[in-house]
């Protein structure tokens, strides 16, 4: 099934692109074209693909939610085995299935299969009526972010004073004689700690990745 990234308001298909493979750094480039072609979105939901939150353990923040904090995007995730919270694309694959992929969709080389879902999209997003959007094509209410996408990812920047670690490559980092996880995904980067009364705050860049009460911080233990 290609990566599939639609418009919440106005259910404009913004990319269903097939990709080689399954992984962050294939989805990260189709999802990079799309902040270049149309701009940077307040926030996107997602499944939890490339999310480490959502696990028994609360394990700070993902690599792919990082690149988005970097941005500016607020990232949102549904909970664990339930694909109902991301119930829109979920139904743009199910008409891409009953339209296009089990229909005239060519398999017989790449660039065929491409070139149907790119004219398939097409059609979606101008000619198909859509129940939601008072019958109308996703075009009629679409339109682009004013939010430009920078030529590259920003730096993580923190102001003067702040108390900094470093996430060591396990995704921990040490404060105090503590040792406190912060996810893989930021392995190599900083992170800033705040104290406030009973509480320990962790932030990657302007995020809160773990709230921690003072009382419930022991040494030798990664918490």
């Amino acid at each position: 099934m290609p990566l599939s990234i639609i418009d919440d308001h106005s259910r404009y298909c913004l990319a269903y692109q097939p990709c080689a493979d399954v992984t962050m750094d294939s989805a990260w480039a189709v999802l990079w074209d799309v902040f270049g072609e149309v701009g940077l979105p307040e926030q996107i939901l997602a499944d939890n693909a490339f999310n480490t939150m959502g696990t028994t353990r609360p394990a700070g923040i993902s690599a792919f939610d990082a690149k988005l904090v970097r941005l500016g995007i607020k990232p949102s995730h549904g909970r664990p085995y339930h694909p109902q919270t991301q119930g829109k694309v979920e139904r743009l694959n199910g008409s891409s299935v009953r339209e296009l992929i089990d229909f005239n969709a060519r398999r017989d080389r790449r660039e065929h299969f491409e070139f149907d879902c790119r004219a398939w999209r097409g059609v979606y997003n101008t000619l198909r009526p859509h129940e939601a959007v008072g019958d109308c094509p996703p075009v009629t209410r679409w339109h682009p972010s004013p939010r430009l996408r920078p030529p590259t990812l920003p730096q993580v920047v923190y102001g003067p004073g702040a108390v900094l670690r470093t996430v060591g490559g396990t995704g921990v980092i040490s404060f105090k004689g503590r040792r406190i996880l912060c996810g893989r995904g930021i392995a190599g980067q900083r992170v800033q700690i705040q104290e406030h009364d009973h509480e320990l705050l962790v932030y990657y860049a302007t995020r809160t990745i773990r709230k921690l009460s003072t009382s419930d911080l022991r040494k030798d233990t990664v918490l």
